[in-house]
């Protein structure tokens, strides 16, 4: 899990936060009431919200539902699993009601890729959303996903696109 996140007050204007996405490389936003994650923006959101609206619109009116969430000590398997077959990029990793990182398809693989070479060296295996390790040794098996090569996101779907395998979300660039 990354325990650097971007996130902003409920009461921060649509503005804000698209200044704050162009300063930071992140795909999404965590909208916060206090610790308390009450929804997110993702930078298409951002996009068509300064198309569409007043730049001084409050995120209250333009945020998504919050991130879909998981608990520190949930293992590898199991984020993999939610961000498959939920069809998500992120994952919000809360404890209790505080927000305390992000894991992201990105990170996972490259867990994943962590698990494998430990794995292949005799050593504890499963990494929790948290960072710790069990000595479970879990393999997601069944995934139809593949990895974009425009955003390295994972995708249920590909296309080929001037020479590229691209996911529905870069196909419209």
């Amino acid at each position: 899990m990354n325990r650097e996140f971007v996130g902003l007050s409920e009461s921060d204007t649509l503005t804000e936060a698209a200044e704050l996405m162009r300063s930071e490389p992140t795909d999404a936003v965590v909208v916060l009431r206090g610790s308390e994650p009450i929804g997110s923006l993702s930078t298409l959101t951002a996009l068509s919200g300064l198309l569409d609206a007043n730049g001084q619109t409050p995120l209250t009116e333009i945020m998504e539902p919050p991130m879909p969430t998981v608990e520190p000590t949930a293992s590898l398997a199991d984020a993999s699993q939610q961000l498959v077959g939920q069809g998500h990029s992120q994952l919000l990793v809360v404890d209790g009601e505080e927000a305390v990182g992000i894991v992201s398809e990105r990170d996972v693989l490259a867990a994943h890729e962590s698990v494998e070479t430990a794995g292949a060296a005799g050593q504890p295996t499963e990494p929790r959303a948290g960072g710790e390790r069990s000595a479970e040794t879990t393999t997601v098996e069944g995934s139809t996903q593949s990895i974009c090569e425009l955003c390295g996101s994972l995708a249920p779907e590909l296309s080929a696109v001037n020479g590229q395998q691209v996911c529905t979300d870069c196909r419209a660039y």
